[in-house]
């Protein structure tokens, strides 16, 4: 048994294969999932787990460089994107229409569904250096988001 961390063992071994500059989606129930992209599916109920919930869980098993959020998001899920900008303040961040959110996943290495029924909960991620050099500042401690 895993001493802490991710437990899933579908999203514990997606995460450890990610590469620098490999990328994924947490996205919301609501995300329209390509049929060619692995789904590591972790709802349970209409907003369990949430969002933040997962993100959490995520950041404190790697390191993100980049994350791109629908520009959608600002305006209609203020509470969501403020969690956003918070948690990615040294990550290069990334504003872009919905739909062009919804191509780019068709190439994300997984997809990770969660609960979150608040609009525009999706965020795709990209996965930073493991080399301490370059890590450093893009280290999140989840526990101050």
């Amino acid at each position: 048994m895993k001493k802490r961390g991710v437990i899933n063992q579908q999203l514990s071994n997606a995460l450890a294969g990610l590469g620098h500059g490999d990328y994924f989606l947490l996205c919301d129930a609501g995300f329209p999932i390509p049929k060619d992209v692995e789904r590591v599916d972790m709802a349970l109920t209409f907003g369990i787990p949430s969002m933040n919930q997962c993100l959490k869980a995520i950041l404190d098993e790697i390191v993100v460089q980049k994350i791109t959020i629908a520009e959608e998001m600002k305006g209609l899920n203020d509470e969501g994107y403020q969690f956003v900008k918070k948690a990615f303040k040294n990550q290069d961040f990334q504003e872009i229409p919905q739909t062009e959110l919804v191509k780019l996943a068709q190439n994300a290495k997984f997809i990770v569904r969660s609960g979150e029924l608040r609009c525009y909960s999706n965020i795709l991620l990209e996965a930073a250096s493991g080399v301490d050099t370059f890590k450093k500042d893009f280290i999140i401690d989840p526990e101050q988001i």
